[in-house]
């Protein structure tokens, strides 16, 4: 008697389906899913707080023939699994800054250190995660002009440096991290919950053009720690780059989809965000390789669920 395989429905089906789901219960099952297969058994007391990492992107295809912001998803990161705990869809007509205490009430912050752009560095947010129980690592940006005035003039040749040194290119960083008080003679930063302003400086030296580059940055933190260890927070932001965008882009082709109307996009990426997370909480860290795999058998991917094949 021959295997009973299971049947794949047509792509334009999925597609017609996926139009048809509330992509926020859809999130929050996904998210509940990862929670409880999460097997992460670190213990928190010998290690640095754990970090999520919160970026937005916008699904090219989505955008009207009008102009706006098309389909808009703001996600959350872990640092450490690179696994997708949360994410919410930005409203057409509304900005990332007004999404994200939504985006965390579906994860347990305390604990955590929260990073952002500059786009959420604001007194709301910060008020809002210490509430939660959670510290932050946000960045300061030139536009942010009063912000970033105060902090370009703390006497930085008078604190300390710590410096690193990057492998892929001849980089240099330097990390610096000012205590905030008026006790300290400094200029005055009123931003809620922040002990500590930081600056960091990035000299890079292409290997193969020798072409030179210098980048800063400053930023405000509510943590107390070492400089290496914010600096280590803000390259570890950046994995949402990397480990999610970048594989969606890349390894899904999310670019070239063809689900571009109604909730389709947003629950496509619900689900891309899915199937990454759970072949990382399995051990994979190269995807596309995961990917390949699980193809060749369609009973792969159930098991990968925890469904019996």
């Amino acid at each position: 008697m021959l295997p009973i395989r299971p049947k794949v429905g047509h792509p334009r089906t999925a597609g017609c389906v996926a139009a048809q789901v509330d992509g926020d219960i859809l999130d929050d099952v996904i998210s509940a899913w990862l929670t409880d297969h999460d097997t992460n058994d670190t213990d928190p007391a010998e290690t640095t707080p754990p970090a999520i990492a919160v970026h937005g992107k916008s699904l090219r295809g989505t955008f009207a023939r009008t102009g706006g912001t098309g389909v808009h998803p703001l996600a959350a990161i872990t640092h450490d699994t690179a696994t997708v705990p949360g994410q919410r869809q930005v409203p057409a007509g509304s900005s990332e800054i007004t999404w994200l205490p939504p985006l965390p009430d579906t994860i347990d912050l305390t604990g955590r250190v929260v990073t952002a752009d500059a786009l959420h560095t604001t007194a709301d947010h910060a008020h809002y995660l210490h509430q939660h129980g959670a510290d932050y690592v946000f960045t300061v940006k030139e536009n942010q002009h009063r912000l970033h005035g105060l902090l370009d003039t703390l006497p930085w040749h008078e604190i300390p440096t710590h410096i690193t040194s990057g492998h892929r290119h001849s980089e240099r960083r330097t990390i610096q991290l000012a205590p905030l008080g008026e006790f300290f003679g400094y200029p005055t930063i009123g931003f809620p919950h922040a002990p500590h302003a930081f600056l960091i400086e990035r000299y890079t030296t292409h290997h193969t053009s020798r072409k030179r580059s210098a980048h800063a940055a400053f930023g405000l933190t509510s943590l107390t720690g070492h400089p290496a260890q914010i600096g280590g927070y803000v390259r570890g932001h950046w994995h949402i780059e990397n480990k999610l965008h970048w594989v969606r882009d890349v390894t899904y082709n999310e670019d070239q989809s063809r689900a571009r109307t109604s909730t389709a996009p947003r629950v496509m990426a619900s689900l891309r965000n899915l199937a990454t997370s759970a072949h990382r909480q399995a051990g994979h860290t190269n995807i596309a390789k995961a990917l390949r795999h699980t193809a060749r058998n369609a009973t792969q991917a159930l098991t990968l669920l925890g469904i019996p094949a």
